[in-house]
């Protein structure tokens, strides 16, 4: 089973981390939140203090999510997956639609892999394979933050967390995230509300995907932060959690 960490009491919230990240992304989101609701935060397969599995998909990975609620007794949580957390919470969803009040696309995207995109995390899996992964992550993580970020000290902490992510952890997740099916329809057709949260500077997930695909859901909101770029969570925290503490409060 994967790691998790579990903190507070009340609703629970899931929050699932993103590619090169692991669980302690959330840290500030979790010190607000577990006041007033059960924070339960994993990690992912290859990512933090979990193993890396062999030929992982964003449903297996859902799966594994599956297991910590079931070892946790939990029966209904609203789910929130930063970027590539956002893909297993969509699988999740599709899977386990009965466990969940609500759900939440954090700086993430239905849309599956363009062709130019499967191109570039075949790119990115050589350049892990021939240099490293510490060279990977140094060179991936700086240019998700918002050129407007400029503490050092913070991005340089994110960046050592990042290299905690094994190899095989990195490269299994670039071809999981290549091989994801698109989601759009199921967008179009659940009934569960659905949080979005969008940066500004995002040119990883663009704004105006995510406010297309908010526009798509039979319930939704978005949270449009004009500070961020990829990693809201970090670039806007107070703004972020709020966002999160609004969203599940009512649900």
């Amino acid at each position: 089973m994967i790691h998790y960490s579990k903190s507070g009491e009340g609703k629970v919230i899931v929050l699932l981390h993103g590619f090169c990240e692991n669980s302690t992304c959330f840290n500030r989101q979790v010190f607000f939140l577990q006041q007033n609701f059960c924070v339960i935060t994993p990690d992912l397969p290859g990512a933090g203090l979990s193993e890396a599995t062999d030929s992982p998909t964003m449903e297996s990975m859902a799966d594994e999510v599956y297991q910590v609620l079931q070892k946790e007794n939990i029966s209904s949580c609203v789910m929130l997956g930063h970027s590539m957390g956002g893909y297993v919470t969509l699988a999740f969803a599709k899977k386990y639609p009965h466990l969940l009040k609500a759900f939440g696309l954090l700086h993430s995207t239905a849309f599956a892999d363009s062709e130019e995109r499967k191109i570039k995390r075949i790119q990115a899996i050589r350049v892990i394979e021939e240099k490293g992964e510490d060279f990977f992550v140094q060179n991936f993580i700086p240019p998700l933050f918002s050129t407007s970020f400029t503490d050092k000290k913070i991005i340089e902490e994110f960046v050592i967390e990042g290299k905690r992510t094994t190899q095989k952890g990195l490269t299994q997740a670039l071809m999981a995230m290549r091989s994801r099916p698109d989601s759009i329809s199921f967008l179009e057709q659940t009934p569960l509300p659905v949080l979005f949260i969008a940066g500004k500077n995002d040119m990883l997930i663009p704004a105006k995907d995510i406010f297309y695909q908010s526009s798509l859901c039979k319930q939704s909101e978005i949270i449009y932060l004009e500070n961020s770029a990829h990693l809201g969570f970090i670039e806007e925290p107070e703004k972020f959690s709020n966002a999160i503490n609004d969203f599940v409060f009512d649900k």
